[in-house]
């Protein structure tokens, strides 16, 4: 079957990538927002034969637009799914690098919305065929999905540019103990019996506000600060403040997802990282590694 790719607004780079790779062809989007606030996108075609009959590939994380709006990436999937459905699509892949509301998967008040799970739902509701994403915040909650799901691994490409970087003598540190499972993962990439050090931290539920305790053997290390997502830079701004007072030689603030919304870039280097590295399922400068060839290896 042949196949073709859709770059969406938020992968313009990555889809083109993504493509190369699989050595197909791309096509683009535009799109707008009326003056009520509704969503446009249009598939950047004059004949819609050319999407009858083949395997469509639409590429198009979910972080935030440049007018911070997620909820708007999410609408445009959703769209550009609708649209090639219509045109008679006979396959429908949908790789969302950064998949939006997927760290709301548990309910922590009284009212709130699962809505992780919602998000499932509604691409199960349009009938895609296959779902891949990368670090997903709760993979857990693929398991909702109709469709073969994947959720892709990017650690040892991000340890490999780390290791690439010259870090030595490496000490990996866990913010919080969600992330003692990835850490620990993320350390087997570095070589064997890598230490992982592992922070407490409190979050306030209702104000956001954080509280953070760490350990202090790190003198002359190099640290490595590893999460899914960096949203306002809070945690790993905390856990480099820590790691710096500690004695760190070098500290990497390390994320798949480096969303750096508000002032979180100023936090985090302020607070003492040396680096910020993230990879390309969010387009800005911290992009230092691509997920295109991993990517385009499962679809292959």
């Amino acid at each position: 079957m042949e196949k073709i790719l859709i770059a969406g607004p938020a992968s313009q780079i990555l889809g083109i990538r993504i493509a190369e790779d699989l050595g197909i062809d791309s096509i683009n989007t535009e799109g707008k927002k009326f003056p009520d606030g509704e969503n446009y996108i249009r598939i950047n075609i004059e004949n819609e034969t050319l999407i009858a009959g083949k395997e469509v590939i639409i590429v198009q994380s979910m972080g935030p637009s440049a007018s911070a709006d997620q909820n708007a990436r999410l609408m445009e999937l959703f769209m550009m799914i609708d649209s090639v459905k219509r045109m008679g699509a006979e396959k429908i892949i949908v790789v969302a690098p950064y998949l939006a509301y997927a760290r709301q998967d548990k309910i922590f008040r009284p009212g709130e919305s699962q809505f992780a799970n919602a998000v499932i739902n509604m691409l199960n509701y349009f009938g895609i065929d296959e779902l891949y994403s990368v670090d997903i915040h709760a993979p857990i909650i693929l398991n909702e999905c109709t469709c073969k799901a994947i959720n892709i691994d990017s650690m040892k490409l991000l340890a490999d540019y780390i290791k690439a970087r010259g870090a030595t003598d490496i000490v990996v540190v866990a913010p919080d103990k969600g992330a003692i499972e990835r850490s620990n993962a993320f350390a087997t990439h570095f070589g064997e019996d890598i230490p992982v050090e592992v922070f407490e931290k409190k979050r306030d539920v209702k104000t956001g506000e954080i509280q953070m305790s760490g350990s202090s053997n790190l003198n002359e290390k190099d640290v490595v600060i590893a999460d899914d997502i960096i949203a306002t830079g809070g945690t790993m701004a905390t856990a480099t403040k820590i790691a710096r007072e500690s004695g760190a030689r070098k500290i990497f603030a390390v994320a798949t997802h480096a969303l750096l919304l508000q002032q979180a870039k100023y936090r985090i280097i302020k607070a003492g990282a040396d680096e910020i590295i993230g990879t390309d399922s969010i387009d800005n400068e911290v992009c230092k590694v691509s997920l295109a060839k991993i990517i385009a290896d499962y679809l292959k």
